[in-house]
């Protein structure tokens, strides 16, 4: 988790950033989230993870099954969200849970950019 450039490499790159940002959009909505955030953000890693950790918590007064709802959609499983909050105790959750969706959904847009090239 601490080593972000090749987050930042490959957010860097305007088709993958472009997919990223509807693919994260796609899980927010579907997941009963606000994503309107999503059209205004920056290929930054640290921005990207702030807005999140935002819109995290504007919703944490919803039921904790809208996050749930919103980590299935994005294929985060209760393992790695729990090893996860583990090795970053000190850390607040929000800015965990942020670092696994934008890891998560990146991961997800370039291994479906690297088939479709194929």
């Amino acid at each position: 988790m601490q080593n972000i450039v090749p987050v930042n490499d490959q957010l860097s790159r305007r088709d993958l950033f472009e997919a990223f940002r509807q693919q994260l959009a796609k899980d927010f909505e579907q997941s009963n989230f606000e994503a309107n955030f999503v059209q205004d953000l920056e290929p930054d890693y640290s921005y990207i993870r702030e807005k999140i950790v935002h819109e995290l918590q504007r919703s944490e007064k919803r039921a904790d099954a809208d996050l749930l709802r919103l980590l299935y959609r994005i294929d985060i499983s209760e393992f790695q969200l729990k090893r996860y909050l583990n090795e970053n105790r000190n850390q607040n959750h929000l800015n965990t849970i942020a670092e696994l969706i934008i890891k998560r959904v990146l991961q997800k847009v370039v291994t479906r950019h690297f088939y479709k090239n194929k």
